[in-house]
């Protein structure tokens, strides 16, 4: 299935408080399957899947340089943690392989993430999640939506630990 089709049906599934604000994309340089993916947020990108950086920082020969590295110290998500083929599995298992409670527990973040923007996670559900227990970019995510669904995230943290 063509990226498009993916990328337009991982959108489709989003929160409509959330379905313009935020965004997947990919791209590849030339013809091998090098390139990226990358989550934006109102247009300014919050995570960098780098399929470059990802098997450098495999092989620990090549370490970013304090410049790029930098750049990526307040994102959510470690720069080179995930690849752009990471990216799209994540999102064809998100479409086709896993159930909303699946990706919920599901240890790859991206998947953990489009599950949090999920329009069938209800405002209870959504509530009811242990914030400790997401991903960093998940749990970066779930803020926003509490915050865009009018939910109060002290609220939901009260809620998670039982007295």
């Amino acid at each position: 299935m063509r990226w498009s089709k993916v990328k337009s049906l991982v959108e489709a599934r989003f929160s409509e408080k959330l379905n313009k604000r935020v965004q997947i994309y990919s791209t590849r340089y030339g013809e091998c399957t090098c390139g990226r993916a990358w989550l934006t947020l109102d247009g300014s990108e919050i995570a960098n899947f780098c399929t470059r950086a990802h098997y450098n920082k495999e092989r620990e020969s090549v370490q970013p340089s304090k410049k790029s590295q930098a750049r990526f110290d307040t994102m959510p998500v470690e720069y080179g943690e995930l690849s752009r083929q990471d990216a799209y599995r994540a999102c064809w298992a998100f479409l086709h392989e896993l159930s909303l409670e699946e990706a919920l527990s599901d240890s790859d973040p991206l998947v953990q993430t489009l599950a949090v923007l999920d329009a069938r996670l209800g405002k209870r559900r959504l509530r009811a999640l242990d914030p400790d227990a997401l991903h960093p970019l998940a749990e970066k995510l779930w803020k926003l939506r509490m915050d865009a669904e009018g939910l109060s995230v002290g609220e939901s943290r009260k809620k998670a630990t039982p007295s």
